[in-house]
């Protein structure tokens, strides 16, 4: 839930670096720096690839960023003590638990968590500007992708490349570096310094696959898919020519998925001036129903209806819940081999366990956060603190866990201990203000409910997040 956050709050923060240093850091290809470079006959491309860049971010190279970030809007010690508590991971192999060999403290900047993206992003903003600074608007980043294009000698291009891997070889990482090269495939896109075009650009021997026409997603989904092709390959075509070259192959995915949309070449509109610049987001809530198309029943109109007759005009909280605020978008639901596998998980597993009361195995059971109940696992538990200042009410903090309840609590206990794990948790957060005013406090364990772990073959999980405190 806090990487979940965390992907908001990072997001934020690059966009404000991207916004106030006008840094090339792009979100997709680099279609519109390409059509800027002047006289491009006379340019080469330099071309670079971080080598393993999520897991080679050290914790010293994100406090780097986050100081550098710091810069351009707030970010305070407590933002930065949970970012990197975000970034503790461990696996297990074989029932033990395995760590970085070059981190102390369980830092990693894994790939696939919900904020690993935009870490990286954050992390290649930093270098970038660094680079800018020297190179101007010359090179951008994807991630871990980097191109450049440069008017220089031979001499002068191979001086650039050992300055661009001492850069990164400053911060402990590796690139993979190509230049002098007219033409390079970036992404989706190639792009030609010899005539100045660019067009579409597909990997060899790759098979592309779209959501068939009459697959059980939303109709929006299904109504935009050929019309968001069209437009992405239009985008990425210089020309008419160029889009024809490459569109056999998509023409072919999409008839192969039952759709009957042509695909036509069209030159995209300019963004005008005011639209570009304009910045306002409105405050969003969105509900997100599964879509079945087996239901009938219009579930958004019935849905927005009951927001209307609840919150009216004259009720004091339709400033908060009205149309204007809430969104509703479809959710997909489970395909048949979740289904299946789900199902066959299920029946197969050998080592379930009961988690109705698996007993306890405490020393002093007088001491037992959970009487007779603490080994239980897959639950979600609530904590209630009440305090001796009666001014304060009685607040609770609700956390889920797959390992047993007792090893949560033991977790909890080392927060409540170890200043360094202040901000480890929201409830941890709160102890530690009762301890620094001096406030005695006592906390109350209870279990609230049950549910399946996430699995890996069915791919999801049945764990419902409450509120985390209040």
């Amino acid at each position: 839930m806090t990487s979940k956050l965390m992907n908001v709050f990072l997001e934020d923060i690059n966009t404000r670096i991207k916004s106030s240093t006008q840094i090339n850091q792009w979100r997709n290809t680099a279609d519109a720096w390409f059509k800027e470079i002047p006289n491009k006959s006379r340019h080469t491309f330099i071309s670079f690839d971080v080598i393993e860049f999520y897991p080679s971010i050290s914790e010293k190279l994100l406090l780097s960023a986050l100081k550098f970030a710091a810069g351009y809007t707030t970010i305070t010690e407590r933002d930065k003590a949970i970012i990197l508590h975000t970034k503790k991971s461990i696996l297990y192999n074989n029932g033990q638990p395995w760590g970085k060999k070059t981190s102390q403290n369980l830092f990693d900047v894994t790939m696939g968590c919900f904020d690993g993206a935009e870490t990286c992003e954050l992390v290649g903003a930093y270098i970038l500007y660094q680079i800018s600074k020297k190179y101007k608007n010359k090179f951008g980043l994807y991630r871990d992708d980097g191109l450049g294009a440069l008017n220089a000698t031979p001499r002068q291009v191979d001086n650039i490349k050992k300055d661009l891997c001492a850069i990164f070889g400053s911060h402990d990482l590796r690139i993979l570096i190509e230049a002098n090269r007219k033409i390079v495939n970036f992404l989706d896109v190639t792009l030609n310094l010899e005539n100045g075009k660019y067009e579409p650009y597909t990997k060899p021997n790759t098979t592309i696959t779209y959501v068939h026409k009459d697959s059980n997603h939303p109709p929006n989904i299904i109504k935009n898919i050929p019309l968001a092709i069209n437009k992405r390959l239009s985008e990425i075509s210089s020309d008419g020519n160029a889009f024809s070259k490459a569109v056999p192959i998509y023409q072919e995915a999409l008839e192969k998925s039952g759709y009957q949309h042509k695909l036509e070449f069209s030159s995209p509109k300019a963004i005008p001036l005011k639209a570009r610049n304009r910045q306002r987001k409105r405050n969003t809530i969105w509900y997100n129903p599964p879509y079945s198309n087996t239901v009938h029943t219009n579930i958004g109109k019935t849905f927005f209806k009951l927001i209307d007759e609840e919150f009216s005009t004259d009720h004091k909280l339709h400033k908060i819940f009205n149309r204007n605020i809430i969104k509703l978008s479809y959710s997909c639901m489970n395909n048949v081999k979740q289904a299946i596998n789900s199902h066959n998980q299920k029946l197969l597993s050998l080592n379930h366990q009961e988690t109705t009361n698996p007993g306890c195995n405490c020393r002093n059971k007088n001491t037992c956060p959970l009487p007779d109940n603490c080994l239980a696992k897959s639950v979600i538990y609530q904590a209630s603190v009440t305090t001796t200042d009666n001014n304060k009410p009685v607040t609770t903090y609700v956390g889920l866990t797959e390992n047993s309840f007792k090893t949560r609590y033991n977790l909890h206990k080392s927060t409540f201990n170890d200043i360094s794990k202040r901000y480890s948790t929201e409830l941890s957060s709160y102890i530690w203000e009762l301890k620094e005013s001096s406030t005695d406090y006592n906390i109350a364990w209870k279990i609230l409910s049950h549910a399946k772990p996430y699995s890996k073959t069915a791919e999801i999980a049945n764990y419902v997040v409450a509120d985390p405190f209040h």
